[in-house]
Parts: C-alpha cells; sequence; structure tokens
C-alpha cells in the first residue's frame, strides 16, 4: 500500500511539474508573439504620390518603428472604400474638393496642407503634335489623353480648363483615352499613345526623360493643395497624429522636394 501511495504522488508531482512547464511556454509564447507583432498605419493615398509617400513611409517607420501600409488609388475610390471598409488611419486628398466630399461622409477629421499640386500640359517627347497652349488640344486630329472626370481630379479639373477656355466641345471630340489615375497618362504619354494631357507638375518632371513640360500661364489655371487628415475610422489617433506630424516635418519636405513638389509653409 505505502509503495501504491508513494508512486501517486510521485506520478501527481510530475503532472503538476508538466503543467507548470506547459504554462510558462505559453506564457513565453505569448510574450514573444507580442513583442514580435509591430504597430502600423493604414494609409489612403492619391496614386500620383506613391513614390514621395512610399519614401516617407519608410523614414518614419526607420524612426518610429510603425509600419506604414498604403492603399494607392484616384480619390473616388479612396473614398468609396473608406466608406466601405470602416478601416484606415489617415488619407491623403489631392484637393480641397475631395476632402469636402470625404467630410460629407463622415470620414475625416481636420487636415493639414502639405503641397502645392500645380496642373501642366504634358506631351510626348518631342512634342510631334505641337502642343504650345491649351487652345491647341482642339486642334482637328490631336489625340488627347484625359483623368476620367467623374473619377480622377486631373478629369475634373481639365474639364474646368477647357471650360474656362471655351473649348470643351472640341476637346471632347478629340479624346481617345481616359484613365482613372496620373501614373496611367504618364505610361500612355511615354509609349506615344496620344499627343497631349493635362498632368500635375511634379509627375511630368519625375518622368522627364519620355515627357515633356508646357507649362499653363497663371491667369487660365488652377492651383491645388494636397492635404492630409486622420480618418474617424482609426483605432490610434494618437499615432496616426504623429505620422501627419512627421509629413510635415523638415525631413518630409526634403522628400517632396526631392520628387519635384512644393511643400506647404
Amino acid at each position: 500500500m505505502k509503495i501504491k501511495k508513494l508512486l501517486s504522488l510521485v506520478l501527481g508531482l510530475l503532472l503538476v511539474s508538466i503543467m507548470f512547464i506547459g504554462c510558462g511556454q505559453k506564457a513565453e509564447n505569448t510574450t514573444t508573439k507580442s513583442n514580435d507583432e509591430k504597430k502600423s498605419l493604414l494609409v489612403y493615398c492619391g496614386a500620383g504620390l506613391n513614390k514621395p509617400m512610399d519614401e516617407i513611409g519608410q523614414s518614419f517607420e526607420k524612426k518610429y518603428g510603425v509600419k506604414v501600409e498604403y492603399t494607392y488609388a484616384n480619390a473616388s475610390d479612396l473614398i468609396g472604400q473608406m466608406e466601405v471598409s470602416h478601416k484606415g488611419d489617415i488619407c491623403v486628398l489631392p484637393s480641397d474638393e475631395d476632402y469636402e466630399t470625404a467630410n460629407k461622409k463622415g470620414l475625416t477629421s481636420e487636415k493639414k496642407d502639405l503641397v502645392y499640386h500645380v496642373p501642366v500640359i504634358a506631351v510626348p517627347k518631342g512634342n510631334p503634335a505641337e502642343i504650345a497652349s491649351l487652345k491647341d488640344f482642339s486642334k482637328p486630329g490631336v489625340k488627347v489623353i484625359l483623368g476620367d472626370p467623374k473619377a480622377s481630379p486631373l478629369g475634373k479639373l481639365a474639364n474646368k480648363l477647357f471650360t474656362k477656355a471655351g473649348i470643351v466641345e472640341q476637346v471632347n471630340k478629340n479624346v481617345v483615352s481616359t484613365v482613372s489615375t496620373v501614373n496611367e497618362i504618364v505610361t500612355f504619354l511615354s509609349m506615344k499613345k496620344g499627343d497631349a494631357s493635362i498632368i500635375w507638375e511634379d509627375n511630368a518632371m519625375n518622368a522627364a526623360k519620355d515627357i515633356d513640360i508646357v507649362q499653363i500661364p497663371k491667369e487660365q489655371n488652377t492651383i491645388k493643395v494636397v492635404g492630409i487628415s486622420t480618418l474617424k475610422s482609426s483605432k490610434d489617433g494618437e499615432l496616426a497624429k504623429k505620422f501627419i506630424d512627421f509629413t510635415t516635418s523638415d525631413e518630409a519636405k526634403s522628400i517632396f522636394v526631392k520628387y519635384n513638389l512644393k511643400p506647404i509653409k
């Protein structure tokens, strides 16, 4: 009997020891997992700003250990995604009109101005159609590529510029393609699938080996302001604000300048 009792006691102690070891490993694994998990931010951003914003995100991650993930698209699609998903921390939209739309839908908080967006006439290298002004978009035979006026801020802006110049109907007859983003316009012009378009100056300058620029006189032009705002869906408003503050820092401004953008002081 004594031997049986002793064996029962030993087995009981062994079982308790195994349970403690298991709990310890579980706690250790939980701690390790917690330490390995990195904070992150989801940023919705206009497609034409992908290069500077990618670099700013990398700098922020290096400095603060926070991963910055981007969704790039035209403004209309971005607002739609924000509205449907109810996820995300920050948005970077290319115009005040886009922010008004987002605000009316209850998506954004107060915004900060980042950089100027200056529209220019963009043509394939060498300017084969000899485009010199907005009026030339209305010439017979000129192949025009524009942003989609229903989705793209550039498309809406181009429509306003041509309306202001009194040539919108003639230009519309020359449109061979409408696209969602400025990056697509740059690609089409680089491949010489069109003679002229209206795009942002920074995108044209960043593609200078394939595209030439014709400036639009100030009195005929409409300069836009790119802004940044926290989203009401953000689960870490303090961290989102930290990123926004970083995008207006001298370090971020130097990155914008590198990509031919004009930061707002």
